[in-house]
């Protein structure tokens, strides 16, 4: 079935003799996608047949529109088509249907298909009795002539002028006269047979009336019941015509081979139960090639002894060949043992049989064992089977439909306790993942790509911290930390609490400032900004990389001058964001980082933490992996990290960081998992997504300074011997107000403060001194430079001697080349096993350094 903007419709209809009407409902679905899109592709080619041969007057079909083929063999045509498959379907007289389905899109313009057509092997012949011969015109009439017969100025017209037939005995044919009448009355006729024939032809009517320009058809009827012979005979009409049509008959002789019918059986099962229905195919083969006959067919179950269990009969009609799909029902009550189906045709007055065998049987499972019916049994054993199977199969899919395809040992993680946080959860789990926060004091590192949610990473862990008391001090060279004094209103990440177990209720901003650094060579005294539960925030966005380089080497430096006291706990946590800057790659000195790799190994007896968050971790992990025990890595496009995970953890790490998702990160620390790492689902933020606007950065900025200004007029008051004790308790309420970003209070305490200063300062009859903002000296900061240069060489140099050999390590004149060799080859080596290509060597150990260490070795 063909409609346009409808999916076509094929199927197959079994066409026999015994039944001249189908009934075949379709129905039509429409096209699901591009209905209301339609296009006119051109459409061309040729027709040939199988022979080569070009064929004309071929009719193609494509949806609803047809055209044929020129006497070239060529068709073109422009149809109406909706996006998809269409069938194109190529008709011809004698020749087999020709189907193809053409896939049209948006883009298609022109198709070219050329089309090859087989000759038909059918019988076109019609056959209307038992036996029937060569017979080229049969007399049917269902057209108006063809102009020929018009143009001879007759009236009327009869498609034949003779009946030439042979017929076998005892069967019969029939013959088919078309009348036309061109008249505009009525046509009368009349119909006589001579005397001749009239014993054994029969007419359907003997008289009829043929309306104006129309048609009508008078059949004969020829009985094969004379004897051998011809006859000859006349088909008078009369009546408005005046016509003899002359009729030729020869009876001959209808004999047949001793078998004229092939049966065969074959079982579709030979083993049936009792109470079963035994299917078969019967294939019957006709001798005769020039007859077609009815069959009438008996099947009959029986045993060894003949006895009869079951018949059934049915008839049919066969030309050729026939083969039939049939089942007859085993009874109930048959008992086990060897049967046979019998089929009996009986045709032409002849009788043939054909056999097959077959077995009925109990099935096993309808015995018992121990009183149990097997088939109990089976149904136990089946269903438990079917249950571990999908049990497995489920397991199996989950595994499949991981994304992360680690081991993880439950048993070695960290558990709720004192200063134990929840992070999130384990990966594709519901156990919650726990981090021990007094790990930071071995420093921890969060790397990955832009996006893949890093910093979030990140700041879940400090936020953990913040509510756990530890203060956190970060240098954002960004100017995005900002959001951390504000809480979450993001619809879009509160949409996960629930995954979490948090609540909306549960957002919230923490305490804290955020300070504009302005000048690479300002003095940050870190003790003044450790307050516990509080974050404070250095912008360093408006520094350039080499300041930003030069103010972290110089905030470390001031870390080491504070002589800070030594402490068991963690006490507060320092971030460097975006520390991959610091490298030379980047546009950095790598002073800052060289501070940095000091700091790691050194701020933990201080009870002070380090986090470096940085896009890439392969350039640097080489020179501070040892002081650094918590690895956060999201996921990354960066080719060096992908190879050093690759090596480090293997492959199946690899293929599980490359498809997390953002906000998944693969996690290692030392005492968890046994030291492999694992993947943690990071819980949502509670603070701000959204850095503070700069209006607001500016207010922090304006305010910190006038409290600065008057912090330090204050002091001057109390070196004049000015009880400051209210004032100091006032601007510290002002602190607290800025950090809490309550400026409008903040303006009205300035209000009252701020006079009251100038008048003890009235009362002095001085003025006070303007603040100078305190910078570092170049050179101290270049001196602790080299002292962390010196440090490295003194930690390179130690490590290899730790791991060479006792004979490796004899100082005398004789080794001192061999020491030096091996410096050389052991550095090298030992930044091999890092991942770290030898002509990379250079850029991390220079030759100086390598000089000095081997001279330090000799001392």
């Amino acid at each position: 079935g063909l409609k346009l903007g409808y999916q076509t419709h094929i199927s197959t209809i079994e066409v026999n003799f015994s039944s001249s009407t189908f009934l075949r409902n379709i129905t039509l679905s429409p096209e699901a996608d591009s209905y209301n899109v339609t296009i006119t592709p051109l459409v061309s080619g040729y027709v040939t047949s199988d022979l080569g041969n070009v064929l004309e007057n071929v009719t193609i079909q494509l949806g609803n529109s047809t055209t044929t083929t020129n006497s070239l063999g060529y068709y073109s045509f422009r149809p109406s088509l909706t996006l998809g498959q269409h069938p194109i379907i190529a008709t011809k007289l004698f020749y087999d249907n020709y189907y193809a389905i053409l896939n049209f899109s948006s883009n298609t313009t022109n198709v070219t298909h050329n089309i090859m057509m087989i000759y038909s092997t059918l019988n076109y012949e019609f056959v209307t009795g038992p036996y029937t011969e060569n017979n080229d015109d049969d007399g049917k009439y269902n057209k108006k002539p063809n102009p020929e017969v018009i143009s001879r100025a007759e009236d009327f017209w009869v498609s034949t002028k003779e009946i030439r037939k042979e017929v076998r005995q005892n069967t019969f044919i029939e013959e088919t006269i078309g009348l036309y009448n061109f008249k505009t009355t009525n046509m009368d006729l009349i119909f006589t047979l001579s005397p001749e024939i009239k014993s054994f032809i029969e007419l359907d009517k003997s008289a009829l009336s043929v309306n104006p320009d129309s048609f009508t058809n008078l059949v004969l009827t020829i009985y094969g019941t004379k004897p051998l012979g011809v006859y000859n005979g006349t088909l008078t009409i009369a009546g408005d015509l005046d016509l003899v049509i002359p009729i030729i008959i020869t009876i001959v002789e209808k004999k047949f081979p001793v078998e004229v019918l092939l049966s065969e059986i074959d079982l579709f099962n030979n083993i049936v139960q009792p109470g079963e229905n035994l299917k078969y195919k019967l294939s019957l083969q006709n001798l005769l090639r020039d007859q077609s006959y009815k069959v009438s067919l008996k099947s009959v179950i029986k045993d060894s002894e003949g006895v009869v269990y079951n018949v059934e009969e049915y008839d049919s009609e066969i030309q050729n060949s026939l083969t039939l799909l049939k089942e007859i029902n085993i009874p109930a009550n048959v008992s086990e043992g060897e049967y046979v189906l019998e089929i009996e045709a009986r045709y032409l007055n002849l009788l043939s049989r054909s056999t097959a065998s077959f077995i009925v049987s109990r099935p096993i499972y309808l015995y018992s064992f121990f009183g149990i019916p097997l088939w109990v049994m089976i149904m136990i054993i089946s269903f438990l089977s079917f249950v571990s199977l999908n049990f497995l199969l489920y397991r199996k899919y989950e595994e499949r439909k991981k994304r992360y395809r680690v081991e993880v040992d439950y048993a070695t993680l960290p558990r709720p306790g004192e200063k134990v946080v929840k992070l999130g959860l384990v990966a594709e789990s519901k156990h919650p993942a726990y981090y021990e926060l007094e790990r930071l004091t071995t420093h921890a590192i969060v790397a990955g790509a832009t996006g893949m949610g890093k910093s979030i990473s990140a700041q879940v862990i400090i936020e953990e911290a913040l509510m756990n008391d530890i203060a956190v001090i970060v240098f954002d060279p960004t100017a995005q930390w900002s959001g951390m004094l504000r809480k979450c209103d993001d619809k879009k990440m509160m949409s996960f609490y629930s995954k979490f177990g948090l609540k909306e209720s549960d957002a919230r901003g923490f305490k804290g400032n955020v300070r504009q650094v302005v000048n690479a060579r300002q003095i940050i005294d870190i003790n003044k900004h450790i307050n516990p539960g509080q974050i404070q925030i250095f912008s360093l966005n408006k520094l350039d990389p080499k300041d930003i380089d030069f103010f972290i080497a110089n905030v470390i430096r001031q870390v080491f001058k504070s002589d800070p006291k030594e402490s068991p706990t963690l006490k507060v946590l320092v971030v460097f964001d975006e520390v991959h800057r610091l490298l030379s790659k980047f546009g950095g000195s790598g002073e800052g980082f060289l501070q940095i790799e000091r700091a790691c190994r050194e701020f933990r007896k201080w009870g002070i933490g380090v986090m470096l968050i940085s896009q890439v971790l392969n350039d640097f992990v080489g020179e501070i992996k040892a002081n650094i025990n918590t690895e956060v890595q999201t996921r990354t496009l960066e080719e060096s990290d992908l190879e050093r995970i690759k090596t480090k953890y293997g492959e199946g790490f690899l293929k599980s960081l490359v498809r997390a998702e953002v906000g998944v990160a693969m996690f290692q620390n030392a005492e968890y998992n046994r030291g492999r790492p694992y993947f943690i689902n990071f819980r949502p933020i509670l603070h701000s997504t959204r850095r503070l606007p700069d209006e607001e950065l500016e207010k922090y900025n304006r305010y910190n300074d006038l409290v600065d200004d008057l912090a330090d007029q204050m002091l001057q008051l109390e070196k004049e011997g000015i009880d400051i004790f209210d004032l100091k308790m006032e601007l510290k309420l002002i602190k607290d107000k800025i950090m809490s970003g309550s400026f409008s209070v903040v303006e009205i305490y300035l209000e009252g403060l701020k006079p009251r200063i100038e008048k003890e300062w009235e009362k002095l009859g001085k003025k006070p001194k303007p603040r100078l903002l305190e910078l570092a000296n170049e050179a101290d900061v270049k001196k602790a430079v080299e002292d962390a240069k010196k440090e490295r060489e003194k930690v390179i140099v130690k490590d290899l001697v730790n791991n060479s050999s006792e004979k490796e390590k004899g100082l005398d004149e004789r080794n001192k080349e061999k020491v030096g060799n091996f410096v050389e080859k052991k550095v090298e080596n030992n930044f091999k096993k890092e991942g770290l290509k030898t002509k990379e060597i250079p850029n991390i150990v220079d030759s100086k350094l390598i000089k000095k260490a081997k001279d330090a070795l000799n001392k």
